[in-house]
């Protein structure tokens, strides 16, 4: 546990609203949602997004059966030179978050225009069309990650978490306080 918090600005139901995150949020396989996002402080009746694990993952060491999504809860931030992506599958959990809340996910597109248009905050393309679905624009086009897709086969394995890699992530949340 990292001491601070990280503040994470949603919208819900129309409103925006700041949300205090433990400042080592997606640095491990956790529940982060669950009890700190507004939708997930009421119990049982939670959506079960609420309950499932995640952490944030480099998508070109990823080799996964569901590619890692770009995050919506801090999209300026990047993970050495890349948008940062989280993956529910690397924790064991299913994904119940993206369909539901994160709207604007490149996975969500269904076809080429809605993807082309999709933008990280500095402008540049935050998805690429695949000929068949749309991705995450580094997992498609960033020379490191374009050599896990060419070397992906049938056989999928885990991704690999950021794990060393929160220490980045961590200095980053703290600029953004």
């Amino acid at each position: 546990n990292i001491p601070g918090t990280t503040d994470i600005t949603l919208t819900i139901n129309g409103e925006r609203q700041t949300v205090a995150y433990p400042a080592d949020i997606g640095g491990t396989c956790k529940a982060w949602d669950d009890g700190v996002h507004p939708e997930c402080r009421q119990g049982k009746d939670s959506p079960k997004w609420c309950a499932k694990r995640w952490c944030y993952v480099d998508p070109c060491s990823c080799d996964l059966d569901k590619p890692p999504r770009v995050t919506m809860y801090l999209p300026e931030a990047t993970f050495t030179g890349k948008s940062l992506y989280y993956s529910y599958e690397t924790c064991g959990d299913e994904d119940f978050f993206t369909e539901e809340r994160n709207l604007e996910a490149c996975v969500n597109q269904k076809t080429e225009e809605d993807c082309q248009k999709l933008k990280v905050p500095e402008g540049g393309s935050k998805c690429a069309w695949t000929g068949k679905e749309c991705l995450g624009w580094e997992i498609v086009e960033h020379p490191l990650c374009k050599k896990v897709v060419e070397s992906a086969t049938p056989e999928k394995s885990a991704a690999r978490g950021l794990g060393a890699a929160s220490a980045a992530l961590l200095a980053l949340a703290g600029r953004l306080l």
